[in-house]
């Protein structure tokens, strides 16, 4: 199975490519997309500026292309998924709304406009921090309804006592039961898909 990877607001850093290696080496075909080409935020504002500055045919192109890469190298068979952190969950949303994705795994991110979640072709996995005032009102109150409506598969973990970006180790709002936990349901997920795809098992 193959995963198209997206990264936070800070960029591809030493994070987004740790998360990376742990999908390898479970198995899993991974392109972790680099929408900043490269660059590296050092603190908040700056990682601000450099989202603001990509363009929308700009980042459709490069999950575009890394979809292309694992259809291409591993078949048009094969089973590929995306998933994000904070804006990156955001982004891999809405690339599953407007791409061929079998699924989506969403760690804490948003997207502007929830009604096109009627274009998902698969299911979504939603992480949320119940801490997190901003992401987990927005997605309980807004997207789950808008899957609903258009009879989309949802599935939502809330995790007590974690906050925005609890999954990224040494940040404010990291918490690692809820980390561990988010990330055990992640490989389940992701094997059962690979299952259904060899005909070994169902959609988990």
């Amino acid at each position: 199975m193959g995963v198209v990877l997206v990264h936070e607001i800070m960029g591809r850093d030493a994070y987004a490519e740790s998360v990376a290696g742990d999908l390898s080496r479970e198995g899993y075909h991974v392109v972790a997309v680099d929408l900043y080409s490269g660059r590296l935020a050092k603190e908040l504002v700056e990682a601000r500026a450099i989202r603001d500055s990509l363009r929308d045919d700009e980042v459709r192109g490069n999950i575009s292309d890394a979809w292309h890469i694992l259809r291409e190298r591993y078949g048009s068979a094969s089973r590929t998924g995306i998933m994000g952190f904070c804006m990156g969950g955001g982004i891999a949303l809405q690339a599953a709304c407007e791409m061929d994705f079998d699924l989506c795994i969403d760690y804490y991110g948003m997207m502007q406009d929830v009604e096109k979640v009627k274009g998902l072709n698969g299911p979504l996995t939603l992480f949320l921090g119940a801490e997190d005032h901003r992401v987990t009102p927005w997605a309980i109150d807004s997207l789950v309804p808008a899957m609903r409506r258009y009879g989309k598969l949802v599935e939502v973990h809330v995790f007590p006592n974690a906050g925005h970006a609890f999954h990224r180790p040494g940040w404010p709002g990291h918490e690692p039961t809820a980390a561990k936990a988010a990330w055990a349901r992640t490989l389940d997920i992701l094997k059962g898909v690979s299952e259904e795809a060899r005909g070994l098992g169902s959609r988990a």
